[in-house]
């Protein structure tokens, strides 16, 4: 994934911004965000409009964490597939201002798709009540664009932090310690977020007790290309019993072209059931169970990616978490529940809270 894009500065990305002014940001303090999600990107913003110079960190090799695109050539041609989240909605103004700013951009806009439930029985219903957002051309653009501007380093994993409140230096597992950091937003999935913390210096004791609340389930994802194109009925089909549980054309997507091209997301009870499972046989059977379900030809091309923390199951049902300085906290959509939204709202509140 490109993401050359984010590797400027914040002064660098804005020239407008002279000498003093970058000096005054860096006096009103230094923010880092580990993770380059929705929830690390409105962390991000929040602490920027209160005038902290922010750098995020992120060990994928692009910005979206499970809004993550996967560009892959396959024997019919390149396609871009969403194999995380496969839409969002928003409901709250700041969200939905946010993704009308993004489709104005031209990285996100509507998908209308024809979206319906089936049941065992092969009944369909319509699923047309939601407004369904998805990127453009994939749904990682929309994490690109909340972060235009910021000074976004992927490609480092962080191990631990050290330091003392408001002087946080972060360590990594192949690259020099960062810092000293005035703020600290953790954006780790909870098992994640209780590993790092354990192994950091500092007070985390009922971050660590919150996170070990919070549940989240597995779901595996498959990538695949039919031989050929073939109409189902649907674009999208949320699909009750058996081991898949979701399946998205990706070529009827706004700004998605090229050959047929499917997502399937297998249910949290399957997943859970077959999660060290080899990936090749997952998408084989994945694959297999959807395709013969509705008449599809056999596919040219697969790949399976799995997603160990995928779906909110329990959440603490606050929007973040902080140490006992004020100055470190966490935030993500384990907070508040299984909705990009929520994710969002949890950035957002830690990082106010965290630059007040």
């Amino acid at each position: 994934m490109d993401s050359s894009g984010f590797e400027l500065s914040w002064a660098i990305s804005h020239p407008e911004l002279d000498r003093s002014e970058e000096d005054d940001r860096v006096a009103n303090g230094r923010a880092a965000v580990i993770g380059a999600g929705l929830a690390g990107s409105a962390a991000a913003r929040a602490l920027a409009a209160r005038d902290f110079t922010v750098v995020l960190f992120d060990k994928g090799r692009g910005p979206g964490g499970r809004m993550s695109t996967r560009r892959a050539e396959t024997p019919l041609g390149p396609v871009r597939f969403d194999h995380g989240a496969q839409f969002i909605t928003a409901t709250g103004e700041s969200f939905s201002e946010f993704l009308e700013q993004a489709r104005t951009a031209g990285a996100a806009d509507l998908w209308t798709g024809r979206t319906v439930s089936i049941d065992r029985g092969g009944n369909a219903e319509s699923l047309r009540e939601k407004t369904r957002w998805v990127g453009v051309p994939g749904m990682s653009a929309i994490v690109k664009t909340a972060l235009d501007g910021f000074d976004a380093r992927f490609g480092r994993r962080a191990s631990h932090v050290s330091g003392e409140a408001g002087a946080w230096m972060i360590h990594f597992e192949d690259s020099p310690v960062e810092g000293p950091f005035d703020r600290l937003v953790l954006t780790l999935p909870p098992e994640q977020l209780i590993e790092f913390l354990a192994r950091s210096d500092g007070d985390f004791s009922e971050i660590i007790a919150e996170a070990l609340a919070a549940k989240l389930s597995p779901c595996w994802a498959v990538m695949t290309v039919p031989a050929n194109a073939a109409d189902p009925g649907f674009d999208g089909a949320k699909l009750l019993g058996g081991a898949v549980r979701w399946m998205a054309r990706m070529n009827s997507r706004p700004g998605q072209d090229g050959p047929d091209a499917w997502v399937l997301h297998a249910s949290p009870d399957w997943s859970e059931a077959f999660l060290e499972s080899d990936a090749d046989t997952v998408a084989r059977s994945l694959t297999e169970e959807a395709f013969i379900r509705f008449g599809l030809p056999m596919p040219v091309w697969s790949q399976a990616h799995r997603w160990r923390y995928a779906l909110v199951t329990e959440a603490p049902g606050t929007p973040f978490g902080r140490d006992p300085s004020g100055t470190l906290g966490c935030a993500g959509d384990w907070r508040l529940g299984p909705r990009a939204e929520l994710a969002w709202e949890s950035g957002e509140a830690l990082g106010q809270t965290l630059a007040d």
